[in-house]
């Protein structure tokens, strides 16, 4: 291949630009041009729960990591109780992240009026939506908080059952 073709292939030979729009749809209606304040009551509480159970799986997770790195080297059996109920108390709460954000795509249907909104707008408008790798770090983070929760309550009570 020369580097004629080669320039041509990776430079000249694109697809037609894209427009994209941001959607915001964390889980509020479709904008208008009126707007309602009962109509986001429902969504702002969703989205309030929504982010208070964020900020507290959050917040759990960093004392419980620093619970536990106060903890070595056996020093207290108490502190790896803590911290294990803190990593068990971290992956309720983003599970029940994860589990509102799927009720969100699924259960609320947001996704459909927006689409129909923005068809009407544009007719040759498509809409997809998929999970992402972000969410699919999250399922594995909650299983992962859930078993270091569960085996540092083991490793406090082994703790206490030896060393006392």
């Amino acid at each position: 291949m020369k580097d004629d073709d080669l320039w041509r292939f990776w430079f000249e030979n694109q697809a037609h630009e894209r427009v994209c729009i941001p959607a915001y749809l964390l889980p509020f209606p479709i904008p208008d041009q009126s707007y309602n304040t009962t109509s986001y009551q429902s969504a702002i509480i969703y989205r309030g729960f929504w982010s208070i159970s964020m900020l507290l799986g959050v917040a759990a997770v960093v004392a419980g990591g620093f619970i536990i790195i106060c903890a070595v080297p056996f020093s207290s059996h108490r502190l790896y109780k803590a911290g294990g109920g803190l990593f068990l108390i971290s992956g309720f709460f983003l599970l029940v992240v994860t589990v509102m954000y799927v009720i969100w795509i699924h259960v609320l249907d947001v996704l459909g009026p927006y689409e129909d909104y923005r068809r009407s707008e544009c007719s040759g408008f498509e809409l997809k939506a998929t999970y992402g790798l972000s969410f699919m770090f999250a399922a594995v983070g909650v299983f992962f908080c859930l078993l270091s929760g569960l085996l540092f309550l083991a490793m406090g009570r082994t703790v206490n059952h030896h060393y006392n």
